[in-house]
């Protein structure tokens, strides 16, 4: 039985479910006025010049496995195993933190007096959840994309709504968005810079599961590009709208979304079915990026570079490695419950891990990108090429090495707080991917000299 294909909406939707962070709205406005700023230098010098790249790759490398594939491809199957293992980990924080805000903004609207305890014991119970809505085949659950991509626009648009009538209300706008507030600073506005260049990830997606859609190397490259645009676009007017509404210090990285949607719909039930929509585009959001971030892994897997359990299918999702994600997200939400005092700080917490961990795997691909098209093995296929894709390339990736020197030290505002833990999980995390890796590739040498003994 031939299997149904997903078409172009259905990309794009995947796209606006799993780039637009909803859950970073706040984060964003929180690095103030200057973020709409910084949100133009990096569509243009970043953002526009990855999805190229990406809509290259897209092009003449159409296979399952997406990221894993490219860099396996330009740089050697160790290297496109160790991309596989930490795109595989950075899908360990995103639930984690997604479920813990979703978590926090349920009990704050309808049981304000529950405790944090509780509210850690719901965000396992939503992985869980997850967990299964993962496993599906895509062509079964693309509508929770396609109707979370549609809110997510809708809610953008109304956060933006929300602070143009909160000004013609006569109120003052909560911010100044006069020239110098505009140009950013030293402090404040490069402590949340990762933050903006992380809500840039994930163009990839789609990419991951290009099998699962009809005609990907045509398709994706155009689709791609859309979505450059549109994330630009929504994550600009949402930041406006917010710090609209909010003063940059009273914004709340978990429920500023709500607290801005409130001066819009009131306290009452339209509040309160917004609340309820935002809460299932972030879940389709993890749901997005788990089933994309396991592909690679689960095809390095199958691949004998990672462990097999990570490889093992069913409906042609990674079973293995979402169930793995799974667990290891409870253990981590049990962790770090014991370390942060609000649902706030825990939401904090996992996201710089997440930021961290996120932009590893896009060094590396950038530079397999280099490599292909020196080698001339991309760039004479097909139709779409990124124009001065060496030069850009290298653009790209100066900025990406400069926000992860900002995740240590930020000018201004001197090291960051959780530094030592970043770092040191990065590097266990990257230590842990390149011992599996090599075991893996040293026992799959093993049995094909076995294999061709006994032949």
């Amino acid at each position: 039985m031939k299997k149904e294909k997903l078409g172009r909406f259905e990309a794009l939707m995947l796209l606006v479910t799993g780039v637009l962070f909803a859950d970073s709205v706040a984060s964003n406005a929180s690095a103030g006025t200057p973020a709409l700023t910084w949100w133009v230098i990096l569509g243009i010098t970043y953002m526009l010049p990855m999805g190229a790249i990406i809509g290259e790759l897209s092009q003449a490398m159409p296979d399952e496995g997406g990221i894993y594939v490219w860099v396996s491809e330009g740089l050697g199957r160790r290297w496109g195993a160790l991309v596989g293992w930490i795109y595989f980990f950075c899908g360990l924080f995103i639930p984690s933190s997604a479920f813990i805000m979703m978590s926090d903004v349920f009990f704050t609207l309808f049981f304000p007096t529950a405790p944090f305890t509780l509210r850690v014991c719901v965000a396992i119970a939503l992985v869980w959840i997850m967990g299964f809505a993962s496993t599906l085949p895509m062509a079964e659950s693309s509508w929770m994309t396609n109707a979370a991509g549609v809110i997510k626009i809708v809610l953008y648009l109304l956060v933006f709504t929300a602070g143009i009538v909160y000004v013609l209300r006569g109120n003052a706008p909560a911010n100044s968005f006069d020239a110098a507030s505009l140009v950013p600073t030293p402090g404040q506005s490069l402590t949340f810079l990762p933050v903006i260049v992380y809500c840039c990830s994930g163009m990839e997606l789609a990419s991951a599961s290009a099998e699962q859609f009809d005609d990907p190397a045509r398709m994706l490259p155009r689709v791609i590009l859309g979505m450059v645009v549109m994330n630009v676009v929504f994550n600009m007017i949402a930041a406006t709208g917010m710090l609209l509404v909010l003063p940059v210090d009273a914004i709340d990285l978990d429920l500023g979304f709500l607290d801005v949607l409130s001066t819009l719909l009131g306290s009452g039930a339209l509040l309160y079915g917004a609340a309820l929509c935002f809460l299932f585009s972030l879940f389709a959001q993890t749901v997005a990026w788990v089933v994309g971030g396991n592909r690679g892994a689960c095809e390095s897997a199958k691949a004998g570079e990672l462990p097999r359990f990570l490889g093992v299918e069913k409906n042609d999702q990674p079973f293995g490695a979402i169930i793995t994600t799974c667990i290891v997200s409870t253990l981590f939400l049990a962790l770090y419950a014991l370390l942060a005092g609000t649902a706030s700080d825990l939401f904090f917490s996992l996201m710089s891990c997440g930021v961290l961990s996120t932009l590893l795997p896009y060094v590396l691909m950038v530079a397999a990108y280099q490599h292909l098209r020196h080698a001339g093995r991309i760039g004479s296929k097909g139709t779409f090429h990124c124009p001065a894709g060496i030069t850009l390339s290298w653009v790209v990736q100066i900025i990406q090495c400069l926000t992860l020197c900002l995740m240590i030290y930020v000018p201004g505002a001197g090291w960051n707080s959780a530094v030592v833990t970043n770092v040191f999980g990065a590097v266990t995390m990257v230590g842990i991917g390149w011992i599996a890796v090599s075991a893996c590739l040293r026992k799959a040498r093993q049995e094909n000299r076995a294999s061709s003994l006994d032949e």
